[in-house]
Order: structure tokens, then sequence, then C-alpha cells
């Protein structure tokens, strides 16, 4: 028995010795130095900055005027590197500010005797984004979404998809693709034109690289979905517009409709809208062209040289003048000749036109209001670029004794005139004109054609009327 006592003595006394131990333990350590570290701002834009700040707590020493060194681990976190050293206020508080350029973890160290390790805090940085919609004279939506971010983020040459939809879509289906391009080291550029619904839309574009993971949450650069796009927490690269309606409106069309229906003669007009989209009266009606078809020949001869290499000598310049400026058959004559019927063809091929005729002379040219609106319409990317600015100066100076018709309407409204006219005064008055309108963001063209006028004052009140009130109100 005695022994037994001795046991439980000893094994007692163990038990007191090991709690008196733990329990000295646990307050050495509730004692001892501590360092907490964070961010002022958690997550910060490109180029911007914050502050690592915390405190320094249980100090043998005191908390105050203690090195607390800041190290770094910018994306992929592989490694600590010191940033800078801050000292601790007399109640053990610190900051040191941080610019990182991209995400970044952070971690504060205290050596010496007072040793203590804060644990780790996390900096999100966000690309600078900025988006730019534009809806140019040819149509549609023109995005552009530019990324700045750190140089060695190298981001060009992806495959970009582009989605969008009218609204509040739950979703966005794909509706473009392009790809990425760098201006320079450091900007990533992302750019597409496509149509877009009248009122309220809202896009998104998609594109995945290297390194993206760098930038912004994780939720920032999903992994693209070549049909649908649904719009998740802050991406990068969204943005929304209002699609301007078409101009001139359904009402304005109708009223040019109404009006033409009740003048002598036989008529017929075309507008190709704003939108690209054409509409009007007796659209494929043929007429003959009279002097309308000389903007046509203007263009078959400057691609004519452009095919050749030459410049515009000054006969060139000369003759295209008179043709254009005053309306001149023989120059017309002049030029015809050198084209011939081939180039005519193969430019209203290049045009679209559908029912263009000539046949042996430029005046046996045949043509549809549809035709030459949509010539009119899609000119410039029918010139050579070198001969483009050439080409509307003489077109938009024709001079005033032929600026009847649709430029006295629409200049007036502030609309910048690209126009032709032909008229053929024998037998049955024939009256035309086509011009081409430009004002910022919007392009149209009109194509009013007449024949069998009582007089040829009359066949230009006629063009003059449907211009008129196709183009009233604002766009």
């Amino acid at each position: 028995m005695i022994a037994v006592d001795r046991t439980r003595t000893i094994a007692g006394g163990g038990l007191t010795i090991c709690l008196l131990l733990a329990l000295a333990s646990s307050v050495g350590a509730a004692t001892g130095p501590a360092l907490t570290a964070g961010a002022a701002r958690p997550e910060i834009g490109f180029t911007h900055s914050t502050r690592i700040s915390g405190a320094l707590s249980g100090s043998p020493g005191g908390d105050g005027g203690i090195a607390v060194q800041v190290s770094a681990a910018a994306y992929p976190y592989r490694s600590f590197t010191p940033v800078g050293t801050a000292r601790t206020a007399a109640d053990g508080s610190y900051f040191l500010p941080v610019s990182p350029d991209r995400n970044t973890q952070y971690r504060a160290d205290v050596s010496g005797p007072a040793s203590a390790e804060s644990p780790v805090a996390t900096v999100t940085v966000d690309e600078a984004v900025s988006e730019q919609v534009r809806y140019p004279p040819t149509g549609g939506a023109a995005i552009s979404i530019v990324s700045r971010h750190p140089r060695d983020l190298r981001w060009g040459g992806r495959r970009v998809y582009w989605y969008l939809a009218g609204g509040s879509a739950a979703s966005l289906p794909r509706v473009s693709t392009s790809t990425s391009s760098e201006s320079r080291p450091g900007i990533t550029r992302l750019q597409t034109t496509v149509p877009v619904p009248v009122g309220r839309f809202h896009f998104a574009a998609c594109f995945n690289a290297p390194g993206q993971a760098a930038m912004g949450p994780a939720t920032a650069h999903p992994a693209c979905n070549p049909d649908r796009f649904a719009p998740v927490k802050g991406p990068p690269y969204a943005g929304s517009g209002v699609g301007p309606p078409a101009y001139p409106d359904a009402a304005s069309i109708a009223a040019a409709r109404s009006y033409l229906s009740g003048r002598a003669g036989v008529t017929a007009f075309a507008v190709v809208d704003s939108h690209g989209n054409e509409s009007g009266a007796h659209t494929g009606r043929r007429f003959l062209s009279a002097s309308v078809v000389k903007a046509m020949l203007l263009v078959a001869y400057l691609r004519h040289l452009h095919g050749q290499h030459r410049s515009l000598s000054s006969p060139d310049k000369a003759i295209l003048y008179s043709m254009i400026h005053v309306s001149d058959n023989n120059a017309a004559t002049a030029i015809w000749q050198r084209v011939g019927d081939g180039a005519l063809r193969r430019l209203a091929r290049l045009a679209g036109m559908k029912r263009f005729s000539v046949n042996g002379f430029w005046l046996t040219t045949q043509i549809t209001a549809a035709d030459q609106a949509r010539y009119f319409y899609e000119m410039d990317s029918l010139i050579p670029p070198e001969f483009r600015g050439y080409a509307r100066s003489l077109l938009s100076h024709i001079t005033g004794s032929q600026s009847w018709g649709i430029p006295a309407a629409a200049r007036p409204r502030r609309w910048h005139v690209f126009f032709k006219g032909g008229w053929l005064p024998f037998s049955a008055h024939l009256v035309n004109q086509i011009a081409r309108l430009e004002r910022p963001h919007e392009r149209i063209a009109i194509a009013v054609l007449t024949e069998g006028d009582p007089s040829m004052t009359y066949g230009e009140q006629t063009i003059q009327g449907v211009a008129e009130r196709l183009l009233r109100g604002g766009p």
C-alpha cells in the first residue's frame, strides 16, 4: 500500500509540473511580441498607391521606435523581397506607402529581441481601362477599349470576342471577333465596329493572354466563351451605349413618298439612311441618266489612273473640272472615250448596282434611284485613296447655278453635300439629281429621278420638295 501511494504521489506531482509548464508557456505567448499588417485600400487602380499599416504589441522594451521591414511578393507570389522600412510610433503603429503595379502580397517583419512576423496582406491592382463608343457616318457603333497595365504583360495579337445586346439581356451573344493590338508596351487596345440596336445596349469583350491573373480580382478574366457572355461582377472590358435612330425616320420617308405621288410625270426616289438601309418609291424604275453618270465617269477615270500608277496631270484636272463643275458634255465624252463602257460596267458591279445599263455612249446610260443612292452612299470606298480628297472637292463645289434641288434643301440644315445633277431639256423634260449628305456622325444618300416634267423648273422643285421632307426635323 505504501508503494502504491508513493507512485500516485509521484505521478500526481508530474502532472502538476506539466500543467505549470503549459501555463507558463501560454502566458509567455500572450505577452510576447505580435505584429499585424493590412492594406488601407486592398484594391487599387493601376498607377495608384495605398499604405501597408499595422501595429506591434508586446515588445519587451516598448512598442515605439522599432524598425518594421515590409516585404512584397508580386504575382505569381514566388518570394518576398524587402520594399521599405518603417518605425513604430509610441503606440506601436506603423505605415509604409506602396505602389504595386500588379496584384501583390505584403508581409511585415520585426527582427531582434522582439522578433515577430505579420500575416500576409494582399493588394489587388486593377487595370486602367477606358471605353469609347462612337457612331460613325457609316452606321453602327465603333467601340474602342484601352487597357493600361505593366509593360512586361504583352497582350497584343490575341483573339478578342465581342458580345452585345440591347436592353437588359441576361447574357450577351457574340457579335464580332477582332485582334488585340499594342499601341506600345503596357497599352493594349481592343476595337470593333458592329451594328447596334436603337436605344440602350450593353457590350463586353473577352480575350485570354498569359499573365492576366496578375491584374484584378479572380473574376476579372474568365475563360472566353465563343458564343455568349454572362455578365460577372466587375468585368474589366464592358460598357454601354445608346444606338441612334435611323435618319431620316419612317414618317419623313412617308411624307416624301406622299408628296412625290402628287407630282406630274414619272418619278422615283431612293434614300439610304444613316443605318445603311434603303427605302423610297419606285426605286427600281429605270430612267435615262443624263449628266448624273458623270459622277461615275469621274470615279472610273480616277481608278484608271490608279491602275496605271499615274497621278493627276494638269490636263486631267482641267477636263475633270469642266465635266463636274459645269457639267460640260464635251469633257464627259473625252473621259468616256478614255475609259469606255467597260469601265462603267465594272464600277457598277463593284458598287452593287442591279439595273445599270450603258451601250455605246455615256448618254445612253440607264439608271435606277436605288442603284444611284447606293453608289453615292458607298462612293468614298470606290475612289482610290490618293484621289479621294480631289473627287470630294469636285463633287461638293459644283457651280451655284446647278446647286438646286437637294443642295438647296440640305445646306441650310448644315449638311455637307456631294452631288451631281442631270437634265434633258428636249422632248419631255427629264431632271435627275443624286447626292451624298454628311454631318458629324451621319451619312445618308438621296436619289430623285423625274421624267415628263412640265418644265425643268418644275422638275427641280420636285427634287427639292422630296429632299425637304426627308430632311425635316433633327437627326
